[in-house]
């Protein structure tokens, strides 16, 4: 019997829709390249019907596709981005099929990875090697071509962001040249660790790893102002820190993460997605009940410590949808900005449940990255899925500008290249990169052309 004759059917198809689920395809979609389908971003308010979706196998099938095409051309990883930077109505590409490890050289700590690979997947691949990312967030189902073009990030005063975690990488240009660059080729290496997909295609990605560590991982509910103010003391002092705070309640969850040499795992945690968005249904119902609820948070909210491979303890499982803002400022301007946002949303009676998210990311020097030349604080302000979020982020975006606040490529802003480039100092050098290689605009959808002036 051959292997295609043993295949549980209905067990195959399973696993396609569970892993086609975080870029909103179904099986019939991955198995069907290059004809034309349905895209949508992981919260559903970006959607696309283009002519083509690509899933090319190897890069010189993209070069090919490059080639051939006059554009637009974009690419897609896990579809977790909420601004329109994926959709157009011509091709739609994915490096899904460039996955795994490719390389891996343990005495200088680095791995190459397939554009591909979901983040998750390469960092528990690492960790068998003996390998860990230096800093992950806490959402993992990115690819990693994806994450880097958005600078995604975890938390840490002094750990960089996964942009400038790369330490090399394959780009094919919108010309279908096979360009492999690190450090020495500068401005084109600083600008593809953080290209918002308008340089061409990214095939692979060699990562600076450190040695595999372990983690422990505090979580606690505080007031806000000793949440405010544990956050300001504390910055220095832990591996990583941040806070989600409850504005319309008072209340704040504290997580710290420290490397740990205890070798007993935790048990992995409870899930809480059906609380929250039992939470988040009652709120949208009811909001009135909305401050009682976030005030009972230490209630239902458990002091938790976890403990385990890196890997494990960065990544949670979130399966409540939402949409999301989130803007980086100034460090030392951080908490006096997130005091003015709780505010804003306080005064302004606007009922959200889901929390206000703030964290410390390390400063770069990838062109793009919301972290250039400067240490940041990310404020990062989410609303319920099927809550209108136009109210929540109308008010709170003239807060998080007013402090010179850099918004993250992937979440909702309304700034124009006219006030991005105020605001970057890579900019321009960017654009002088962007213009050599894509002269004719192959790579750029209408919301590429906005926010970088073409």
């Amino acid at each position: 019997m051959s292997f295609l004759q043993r295949i549980n059917r209905r067990a195959f198809l399973q696993v396609l829709a569970t892993s086609a689920a975080t870029a909103g395809l179904s099986p019939a979609q991955l198995l069907a390249a290059g004809n034309s389908g349905h895209w949508q971003n992981w919260s559903g308010n970006q959607q696309a019907s283009p002519k083509q979706l690509q899933y090319p196998v190897s890069p010189g099938a993209i070069i090919e596709l490059l080639k051939n095409s006059s554009g637009p051309v974009r690419p897609f990883g896990g579809s977790h981005s909420f601004s329109p930077l994926v959709p157009c109505d011509n091709i739609l590409l994915s490096v899904e099929a460039l996955n795994g490890i490719q390389h891996h050289d343990a005495s200088t700590h680095t791995v190459r990875y397939g554009a591909g690979t979901r983040l998750g997947s390469a960092s528990a691949m690492a960790y068998t090697r003996g390998e860990s990312f230096i800093n992950e967030p806490d959402i993992n189902l990115q690819s990693l071509a994806g994450a880097i073009a958005t600078s995604t990030h975890g938390s840490g005063i002094s750990l960089p962001s996964l942009s400038a975690q790369v330490q090399a990488l394959t780009l094919v240009t919108p010309g279908g040249d096979l360009l492999s660059l690190d450090d020495r080729d500068g401005d084109l290496f600083l600008a593809a660790c953080c290209h918002l997909g308008a340089l061409g295609i990214i095939t692979d990605i060699t990562f600076r790893h450190a040695p595999a560590y372990r983690l422990q991982e505090h979580s606690q509910v505080m007031d806000l102002d000793d949440a405010l103010q544990f956050m300001d003391r504390h910055r220095n002092r832990y591996r990583n820190i941040e806070c989600f705070v409850f504005p319309l309640g008072g209340k704040a969850i504290v997580k710290t993460m420290e490397e740990t040499d205890n070798p007993e795992d935790t048990p992995p945690p409870q899930d809480s997605n059906e609380v929250l968005e039992m939470a988040c249904e009652l709120s949208m119902r009811a909001g009135w009940l909305t401050a009682s609820i976030q005030k009972l948070l230490s209630v239902f909210v458990q002091e938790e410590v976890r403990r385990g491979p890196a890997n494990q303890v960065y990544a949670n499982r979130r399966t409540v949808r939402f949409n999301e803002m989130e803007y980086t400022v100034p460090v030392d301007q951080g908490l006096a900005c997130l005091q003015e946002v709780c505010d804003t949303i306080v005064r302004n009676d606007i009922n959200v449940f889901f929390p206000i998210e703030f964290r410390y990311v390390a400063a770069d020097d990838r062109l793009l990255s919301m972290f250039h030349q400067r240490t940041g604080a990310t404020i990062s302000v989410h609303q319920y899925v099927k809550q209108d979020y136009r109210p929540l982020f109308r008010a709170v975006e003239p807060v998080l500008q007013h402090y010179r606040g850099r918004p993250h490529w992937g979440k909702l802003h309304t700034l124009s290249a006219r006030q991005l480039r105020d605001l970057y100092p890579g900019f321009e050098r960017f654009l002088a990169v962007r213009q050599q290689l894509d002269p004719g605009g192959k790579m750029l959808n209408a919301h590429l052309k906005t926010i970088l002036g073409v």
